[in-house]
């Protein structure tokens, strides 16, 4: 009885500091969210810039995106670096034509080999950056859209000081979209808007590979993936993780006009594998990140394991359920914000369910992430 009281104490402990923590911090985020400004950088000359994209077995993909890149309204001098990075289906001949059709646009690399315990994905970057001789770089991924003003719009958020400009992405939904399309967009603005409100904190939390932007000089003063290139995920906030001893050279891009779409995976597992990945790499951010995480960790670990708490008899049930609820409403304050920001506001009706799969399904991929189990194309 006495071991009862004292684990039910703990838990309780742990649930109260790690709640105060959390809704503090989701209500810091809201208030930093209601402060966000678009860059307004004209320089003149418009700076060169190099759009990097790393494709593998793209064959599906590769022609939307090169036309709605080959439609940028970008008036200074820009290009296109396409990586195909040993692929096995059409990327080449793909990549040959349009090559041929724009020659002084479009370069190619093409690697054949992966050098060991390497990303095949920073691999690809690497190279690429060795390659271009443009002032800023652009990043994206193969399965992605871009608006025609996504150059011109990325390119304004580099007002002097600033070296890294995390982009927004979001997933394209179509008439005949499911359930877990719905819930997974949900739970994808969640991060955006996390990441967001972070770097208006001057705290790196989570960028996206499919729009980011930096400095070459940048890149090579950080030695680029030097010491992270093991590790398969990470090519955006792993990199952004680098420049946190300067949290003011960094920002988070609000413009509509650089906004960019991308799909969401098909089926669960494939949900789950892509959220896996993403967690295996947080045990590499800074130490001021990984307290911040930790927190977050410990209150939803709380609240999973809640129901253990239950079988166990522990009288717990009216302080988890005053925790959930300040939660939830922390959350849909942020959210609701977070939605205008980025034009979503339609989303917000599937707000309650994802709501209630957040806590346990962020606590159970990190917990198998960490452990490295998931598959990442072949």
């Amino acid at each position: 009885m006495i071991l009862i009281d004292i684990f039910t104490y703990l838990y309780l402990a742990l649930l109260l500091l790690s709640a105060i923590f959390y809704v503090g911090l989701v209500m810091r985020m809201f208030f930093a969210m209601g402060k966000l400004k678009q860059g307004k950088d004209i320089t003149q000359p418009p700076p060169s810039v190099s759009v990097l994209i790393s494709a593998r077995n793209e064959e599906a993909n590769l022609s939307a995106l090169l036309e709605s890149l080959l439609k940028q309204d970008y008036q200074g001098n820009w290009d296109i670096w396409i990586a195909n990075d040993r692929s096995t289906d059409n990327t080449q001949s793909i990549l040959d034509s349009y090559a041929e059709k724009f020659p002084e646009k479009l370069h190619i690399l093409t690697i054949t080999e992966l050098p060991p315990n390497t990303s095949p994905k920073k691999n690809a970057i690497s190279q690429m950056v060795a390659q271009c001789s443009n002032e800023l770089l652009l990043l994206t991924d193969a399965d992605c859209k871009l608006p025609p003003t996504w150059i011109s719009g990325m390119v304004k958020e580099f007002e002097p000081g600033i070296d890294f400009v995390a982009g927004h992405s979001y997933l394209e939904l179509p008439e005949t979209a499911n359930i877990l399309l719905y819930m997974q967009a949900v739970e994808t603005m969640s991060y955006r808007i996390a990441g967001t409100a972070g770097l208006a904190l001057r705290l790196p939390l989570t960028s996206t590979g499919n729009n980011i932007a930096y400095r070459k000089s940048f890149f090579l003063n950080v030695n680029g993936f030097k010491n992270v290139s093991h590790i398969q995920s990470g090519d955006d906030d792993l990199l952004m993780q680098k420049a946190a001893s300067n949290p003011y050279s960094m920002r988070y891009c609000v413009n509509p006009d650089t906004f960019v779409t991308t799909f969401g995976k098909e089926t669960f597992r494939e949900l789950w594998e892509q959220r896996k990945r993403w967690a295996s790499k947080t045990i590499y951010y800074t130490p001021r990140t990984l307290r911040v995480l930790a927190g977050i960790f410990i209150f939803f670990l709380c609240l999973t394991f809640f129901p253990l708490f239950v079988l166990l008899k522990f009288n717990t049930f009216w302080f988890v359920l005053l925790a959930f609820i300040l939660k939830i409403c922390a959350d849909c304050f942020l959210f609701k914000r977070g939605l205008s920001v980025f034009k979503q506001e339609f989303l917000f009706k599937w707000f309650i369910p994802v709501e209630f799969l957040h806590a346990p399904f962020t606590v159970f991929a990190v917990l198998f992430g960490v452990l490295g189990k998931f598959k990442w194309k072949n």
